[in-house]
């Protein structure tokens, strides 16, 4: 007899979409009465600033979740490689700090949420996402007549 291994999970599903890409993690189990859950992020996931922007504030990038298959009410917990600024139970505003990069680096951080369904009793599924952003020079571009 054999047993039969749970399928890997799909760590990461990218649309098209070059600012408001969507990334979802699917658990290795599946209940079939409920369906199979799902969280996507959504939000700022490519950001560019320049490196006096980079100095002078953080960086602000806002990320929403949508849910299948988890019922309500739904518990969020954020968790962010910067400051979760704003928690809401389906979205949060999140700071980076990007103080000291230079023009031409590219700077990655993780956004990640975890939901709990049926205010924390039901199952738990996990989500996370990469924001890459971009740090580019002061300089106006210069134009020739």
């Amino acid at each position: 007899m054999s047993a039969m291994l749970p399928p890997e999970p799909h760590l990461l599903q990218a649309s098209q979409v070059y600012t408001s890409l969507k990334w979802g993690h699917h658990p290795p189990t599946i209940e079939p009465e409920f369906g199979h859950p799902n969280v996507l992020i959504t939000g700022d996931i490519r950001l560019r600033v320049t490196e006096l922007e980079a100095v002078l504030h953080p960086v602000i990038g806002h990320y929403c979740i949508e849910t299948t298959g988890l019922q309500e009410p739904l518990y969020t917990l954020w968790h962010a490689e910067g400051e979760v600024l704003c928690r809401q139970p389906r979205s949060a505003t999140i700071a980076f700090d990007v103080r000291g990069a230079h023009a031409g680096e590219t700077l990655i951080f993780l956004v990640a949420v975890q939901v709990t369904e049926r205010g924390m009793r039901g199952r738990a599924v996990q989500s996370g996402v990469f924001v890459q952003l971009d740090v580019t020079s002061d300089e106006l571009p210069t134009t020739t007549f």
